[in-house]
């Protein structure tokens, strides 16, 4: 049995707009990523555990994050390692060993365009 979040968040105006998107994975094993449509440019998979908190000041979160590196995703349809998507189709990361996971396009240049980004939770028992 698995468990997920009931909705998955399509966060295509965010990604188009500020050219990535910063999640908070703690707590999941997998978050899956599906790219549709035409995609211009590259967009970067990159993963950190440091929440970017103030000691005794604050906890942090996805948005304070900090010192990300590039991570390992998974196309799904050909089970290839990758850390940077640049065609449309189904990623998946291993969210058990990061806390924070971003996905950074380039806003230089020919910006990062993606048609649709959609991001998916899930947890295995």
């Amino acid at each position: 049995m698995s468990l997920s979040k009931q909705i998955t968040d399509d966060l295509t105006t965010t990604f188009n707009s500020v050219y990535q998107i910063n999640r908070d994975v703690s707590g999941w094993d997998k978050l899956t990523i599906q790219v549709s449509g035409a995609m211009l440019g590259t967009a970067y998979i990159y993963g950190t555990i440091d929440s970017g908190a103030s000691q005794g000041v604050n906890q942090g979160n996805a948005a304070l994050a900090i010192n990300y590196t590039p991570i390992q995703a998974t196309n799904l349809a050909t089970g290839s390692a990758v850390t940077s998507i640049t065609s449309a189709g189904m990623y998946t990361v291993n969210a058990a060993n990061q806390q924070f996971v971003r996905i950074q396009g380039n806003p230089a240049g020919t910006p990062t365009n993606i048609y649709r980004i959609l991001l998916w939770e899930s947890k295995e028992s």
